[in-house]
């Protein structure tokens, strides 16, 4: 076997390359992997490397210039609470509009809150809404439960249903 550089006989095989080389053209590894061009990365290292480097960049100016998501009815469902209160009453046709005035006006009770349940509501989210100020969320959703004679372990909500909601 002869050297891959001149006609002596080789002695060693480059580990890095598999070149045959005598001791003059080589010690640990044969003088062409020695070389300073030897240690340089591959053509292929900096093309990917600069292709990784655009796809990064037209990613950011993406994220940077794409318009803000616009959130559908579905996925935002922010009810407010509703009062009972006593529909007003107008007199049927054909009726004479009563002409007496009550001189008093009548002290108002102040009227139990309620909240219909929609789809997709937990007990967590209907307290969150009504949480006091002061009163942890875990205290407040059980009193919401007994006060609704529901099971504050394992609350079983339908849609539609109404809730009274504790002060």
């Amino acid at each position: 076997m002869k050297c891959y550089s001149c006609s002596n006989d080789a002695v060693q095989e480059c580990r890095r390359c598999g070149k045959l080389y005598c001791d003059e053209h080589g010690d640990e590894l044969c003088a062409e992997c020695l070389k300073p061009a030897g240690a340089l990365p591959s053509f292929l290292l900096y093309r990917g490397s600069l292709l990784a480097l655009l796809v990064g960049t037209a990613f950011a100016l993406w994220l940077l210039l794409k318009p803000p998501e616009q959130a559908s009815q579905s996925e935002i469902s922010i009810v407010q609470p509703t009062a009972t209160t006593a529909p007003a009453r107008t007199p049927a046709a054909g009726t004479p509009a009563p002409t007496a005035t009550i001189a008093a006006a009548a002290t108002a009770t102040p009227s139990a809150t309620t909240y219909t349940v929609q789809e997709g509501d937990t007990l967590f989210d209907i307290a969150a809404l009504f949480q006091p100020p002061g009163e942890s969320i875990t205290d407040y959703a059980d009193r919401l439960a007994v006060a609704n004679d529901l099971d504050p372990a394992s609350p079983l909500l339908h849609p539609g249903q109404t809730l009274t909601i504790p002060k």
